[in-house]
């Protein structure tokens, strides 16, 4: 039997048993008190004593007296005490506490003896536990013992007492009501009747009695001692599920609906932005973009608002706006929507955005312009023709205000409408470039097919460079990856989430299920098998699957039958803090839909840390095919894996680790899990149908409309707070930035310093923010990869990114920065692959590049290419006689592009050259010879070049000034010593040159360089001090570049030190091959192929290269030659 009635109780006895039968358990009550209390002063016990004084007998009461007294009892009670018998009147507030208390009690004594079934009004008992506790054991009630048991300060045993979830006691003392109005003495009292009312009146829809009472928990605890009772239970939570399901799609299902009683924040904002935009396109007030923008007019308001549907779509702002600006709107509309179909976008979300602004453009401001201007639409746009390219797009950008004259005022340009958006919504210049972009693409696809748009045939565009915002190149990512100490750490930590989730997802029994494979669950120090019920409805299992607060709540560690565990630098750590870092999916397994932990999150950022692969790609894998190249038979550290997708290059395979491999593969069991027969039909990639890369399963479909909800952005933040806990409050390192941030009212993020359970469990995962994204683990693999692979490896196998994109992902610092000897064996043996396929190194295709950029730019306009790449000239015999004079004015036969220079003269030297500097082709010292900062590496190689020549000849010169003087020929002395001022000079002129270029691009002179770098290349030429055996490897390098740059000096050297490493190798046939091959190819072949079988290190190679050197120069442009001759101070 069950009373759900707020006041009056059911009695169960005969009317005249009700008055004795009270009487009795106010004996044992009263009994109870004095056992307890004795005769304290001013105790509970001596308040009702001194009621009872008062000659209070009982005597003639009958049922209404007791119920009375029962509703005396209620909270906020409007029957007073006096009323149930004047005894009790003009008692204070206090004494009037302890009575009902008194009260209270016998009434769950008369419950107990089966007296009366009480109503849902009766309160339970506060503040008296040793009394209450007594009382349930000496009353001996199952199910009362059961339910006191689970409430915090009750010292009754029970495996349900979950005090952190409870310190309020409203779900035990919301039980006990339950309890009292029901006639369930023990378990065996429940029957499916009462269960099934019960659960009724607490799930669906309307005002239910039971709403506040946990009713699903209540008959689960109840039912815990009973297997049969237990799938009673389950059996009327599972079936009430399975109807809310069905009846959803109808919106015609049980399930709780609140009717608001005010609009919500959201549609009162879009009522706000309608009204405001009418109010605009009629002309009622002038539109402010500034206030406007900020105040109406949020980005994703535009389409809302504005949007032209189909046939049988509602388009309320369309419909009421006036005749011409329908006819035109519509018309740009669908010009615009077949742009889109033409272009067969993977992801229109940027272009559709634009097509919103453009019709409030249309549609808002030009109708307002047009009435405030002119009282009247008759210069309104009629078509495309109209709607001129130059007026209504360009004009702001291209033409300054005034040049072109109008008979009437112009509007502002579309172009500079979304200007002045992106000025209030703060955008950045690049995507402020990439919206210009799709606008000048559309103009474009107008004027390619104006000859078949009706009303276009005139229609031209004129976009040009002035109209889209500068922007610079980024050389690099901004990406914040996770702190590289304890990058290790937090893989270790999402290995050990991933198992906590199958783990979790394997505790509930089902039928069938073999001993191998339960996961018991820890209950009272005990194992236990909890059923998926249990898991999610009952409060003893909150924190795992279930939750009973609002915010993030706590994994409840406690009920799991190990201990997670992590590693940090090789150190078994536990996780002191563990916030649920998952969400709860339903998902049907074995026929039957069941609330489980969706892994897909913690497992994709996993394979984000091992891969380096986009997380798009990676939740798009093909189920069936990711490991169609997988070597099964053979335990390979390495595997390949089959991408399905990718931004450039479409399907391809990556290499990565087998426990990526295994990771995915654990996916897929999960997926196959599933039994719902959605998930065995193929999607269209990306949701979007005709997509080039197909249908298939992904591997990690989750639930939702889209795949923007199955990535991992939301759990991401709280991997981050689980990391940041551990590095701050565990390790107690205060070093570096913070990962995780909390909101504060005002919206704007303050530290995370509380990491109690009670703050946890006020936050929602939206109140964390990050400066770490996912997309951020890209950055951290690349960084890591970099350290032992070139990028083009890299890109290649593992990634899928360009070369340039390596770099881009690659974060460069103290721990894993290269230093500059490991620089420029990288270089080399980057030049060495280069030379073996054919191509030039890179260095040397850049200036094979240049070159054709430089003819281009001196051809169309000398005197800005002179400019724009920084050319200088030195002094000439006259002041117009330099090769600067002779490009601005034209003067030129031919121009020869050369490593170091440009000769205006296709190296041919004219007369007055060769007479005044002696000799032809001296070029270092030729005024008609034009450099630029991009031929500063080449100058610097030729400049050590010139040293070397003159370290041979000194050696020369040294030899024979060695011989007896009767043995020596004055004229080769001589000669010797002509030649010798020859290369001094060169090096001389080739370092001034230097110092100057260098300057140049230090100051900022002038825009072009080599280098993506520019930074890096001032800090190389700054800071490194290269030693002897630095500057072998680095003129091997040049030479690379720079054939013609190398010396008889440097090739000796270069074939000692390959001599040397082929003795130490044994190979002593090798050494004694002839080859044709240079001395430096040979070297660098000999280097790169022992270094790559790790045969060699830098280091080793650093030693045989100082053995092997006798020149002692530094890498960065020191004044050594000038300093010699006293100009030291020349670049200051």
């Amino acid at each position: 039997m069950i009373n759900l009635h707020p006041a009056d109780a059911i009695w169960l006895v005969e009317e005249n048993e009700v008055a004795p039968q009270f009487v009795k358990a106010v004996a044992t009550v009263r009994t109870l008190y004095k056992k307890f209390y004795g005769a304290q002063p001013d105790s509970a016990a001596e308040r009702v004593e001194s009621v009872f004084r008062r000659a209070l007998t009982f005597e003639g009461w009958g049922v209404a007296q007791v119920q009375l007294t029962l509703e005396a009892t209620f909270r906020a009670s409007k029957v007073s005490w006096s009323e149930v018998d004047p005894r009790i009147s003009g008692v204070s507030a206090a004494y009037e506490g302890s009575i009902s208390q008194f009260f209270r009690l016998v009434f769950i004594t008369l419950w107990a003896r089966k007296v009366f079934v009480a109503p849902l009004g009766m309160q339970t008992i506060a503040h008296m536990p040793e009394v209450f506790d007594t009382l349930c054991e000496k009353l001996n009630v199952e199910n009362l013992t059961l339910i006191r048991g689970v409430h915090p300060e009750s010292k009754i045993k029970s495996l349900f007492k979950r005090e952190e979830f409870d310190s309020g006691s409203s779900r035990v003392n919301f039980w006990l009501r339950l309890l009292l109005s029901t006639t369930a003495y023990t378990i065996e009292d429940l029957s499916q009747s009462d269960a099934n009312s019960l659960f009724s009146a607490a799930n669906g829809s309307g005002q239910l009695p039971l709403r506040r009472y946990y009713v699903n928990d209540f008959l689960l605890t109840l039912s815990s001692q009973s297997a049969e009772k237990k799938q009673m239970v389950v059996d009327v939570i599972s079936q009430y599920q399975l109807e809310k399901r069905e009846n959803k799609p109808a919106r015609v299902y049980k399930g709780r609906i609140r009717v608001g009683k005010v609009k919500k924040k959201a549609e009162s904002a879009y009522d706000k932005s309608y009204a405001a935009a009418q109010d605009i396109a009629s002309g009622v007030r002038d539109m402010n973009f500034a206030e406007d923008f900020s105040t109406y007019f949020p980005s994703h308001i535009f389409k809302k608002i504005f949007y032209i549907g189909g046939e049988g779509e509602d388009s309320p702002f369309y419909e009421s706006s006036r005749y011409p600006v329908k006819v035109f709107s519509s018309m740009v509309n669908g010009f615009y929507k077949s742009f889109l179909h033409s272009m067969r976008l993977q992801n229109s979300t940027n272009h559709e955005f634009v097509l919103g602004l453009l019709m409030s453009y249309v549609m808002c401001y030009l109708p307002n312009f047009f009435l405030q201007r002119d009282g009247d639409l008759l210069d309104y746009p009629k078509n495309l023709n109209d709607f001129n390219c130059t007026l209504f797009f360009t004009r702001e950008s291209v033409f300054l205000e005034g040049v072109i004259l109008y008979e009437k005022q112009p509007p502002r340009t579309f172009v500079g409408y979304v200007n002045e958006f992106s000025r209030v919504k703060d955008w950045g210049s690049d995507t402020l470039y990439a919206r210009v972009g799709i606008v000048d693409r559309f103009c474009d696809y107008v004027e390619d097919n104006n000859l078949v748009l009706p009303g276009a045939d005139k229609f031209k565009n004129n976009f040009t460079s002035s109209c889209y915002p500068a922007v610079s190149k980024r050389s690099g990512t901004d990406k914040v990856p996770v702190p590289r100490p304890y990058f290790s750490t937090f893989i270790s930590m999402l290995d050990s989430l991933e198992y906590l989730v199958d783990h979790i997802n394997c505790m509930p029994y089902y039928d069938g299920q073999l001993e191998q494979d339960v996961n018991y669950g820890v209950l009272g120090g005990e194992l236990y098998q909890p059923s998926t019920a249990e898991l999610t409805h009952s409060h003893a299992w909150a924190g795992l699957i279930g939750r009973n607060v609002k915010g993030l709540d706590e994994v409840n560690q406690s009920l799991l039958n190990y201990t997670p565990i992590f590693y940090h630098e090789n150190k078994i750590q536990t996780f002191k803090f563990l916030p649920r870092f998952y969400k709860i999916v339903d998902i049907e397994i074995r026929g039957e839909v069941v609330s489980r932990i969706s892994p897909n999150e913690v497992r994709l950022t996993q394979l984000m840390c091992h891969t380096g692969i986009r997380q798009q790609h990676l939740i798009w894998l093909d189920k069936d095919r990711y490991d169609r190249g997988v070597d099964r038979y053979r335990s390979l550290p390495f595997q390949p894996m089959f991408v399905s997708s990718d931004k450039s290059h479409g399907e391809w395979t990556a290499i990565v680790a087998m426990r990526a491999i295994e990771i995915m593969d654990r996916q897929r069991k999960w997926y196959d899990a599933c039994s719902s027969p959605s998930y065995k039909q193929d999607l269209w990639y990306g949701m979007v149908e005709g997509s080039k890369f197909g249908r298939y399963k992904p591997l990690f479909r989750g639930q939702g409309n889209t795949d923007s909800d199955w990535n991992n952005s939301r759990q991401f933040r709280v991997y981050m707070l689980i990391l940041q806990h551990f590095i701050r409050v565990q390790m107690q390192d205060a070093s570096g930035e913070d990962l995780v941030f909390v909101k504060s009212e005002g919206g704007s993020p303050v530290p995370y310093l509380d990491y109690s359970p009670y703050f946890l469990r006020e936050l929602a995962v939206s109140d964390l923010v990050s400066p770490h994204t996912p997309h951020a683990l890209r950055a951290g693999f690349v960084s890591d990869a970099i350290r032992l692979l070139p990028p083009s490896i890299i890109g290649q196998y593992l990634t899928g990114q360009s070369e340039a994109l390596v770099w881009y992902y690659a974060i460069f610092d103290g721990d894993n920065l290269s230093d500059h000897q490991q620089l420029l064996a990288d270089y080399m043996m980057k030049n060495m692959q280069s030379i073996e396929r054919g191509d030039a190194p890179e260095l040397a295709e850049t200036v094979l590049k240049l070159h054709a950029k430089l003819m281009t730019s001196i051809e169309k306009d000398p005197v800005q290419a002179i400019k724009t790449h920084g050319l200088i000239s030195l002094a000439g015999v006259a002041d117009d006689k330099n090769g600067l004079e002779t490009l601005r004015a034209r003067l030129y036969t031919k121009l020869a592009f050369n490593n170091c220079h440009i000769c205006p003269f296709d190296n041919r030297c004219p007369k007055e050259v060769v007479s005044k500097i002696g000799g032809h082709r001296q070029c270092a010292l030729c005024p008609y010879a034009i450099r630029g900062i991009d031929h500063l590496q080449a100058v610097s190689a030729e400049k050590d070049k010139a040293k070397e020549m003159m370290k041979v000849v000194l050696d020369k010169i040294q030899e024979y000034r060695a011989l007896k003087p009767s043995a020596r020929n004055p004229q080769i002395l001589e000669n010797l010593y002509v030649e010798y001022d020859h290369h001094a000079l060169e090096a001389y002129a080739l370092e001034a040159i230097e110092q100057q270029l260098y300057l140049m691009a230090q100051t900022g002179e002038a825009n072009s360089f080599f280098l993506r770098e520019k930074d890096g290349l001032m800090a190389h030429f700054q800071k490194v001090e290269i030693s002897e055996s630095d500057h072998v490897l680095k003129r091997l390098v040049d030479v690379q570049n720079f054939p013609d740059l190398s010396s008889p000096r440097l090739d000796a050297q270069f074939a000692q030190m390959r001599m040397r490493m082929l003795v130490n190798q044994g190979k002593y046939d090798e050494l004694l091959k002839p080859s044709s091959k240079p001395a430096s190819h040979q070297l660098a072949s000999q280097i790169s192929s022992m270094m790559t079988t790790g045969m060699l290190s830098v280091r080793d190679v650093m030693k045989i290269s100082h053995d092997s050197a006798n020149v002692s120069l530094e890498g960065r442009p020191a004044l050594s030659l000038s300093a010699n001759m006293g100009l030291a101070e020349m670049g200051a």
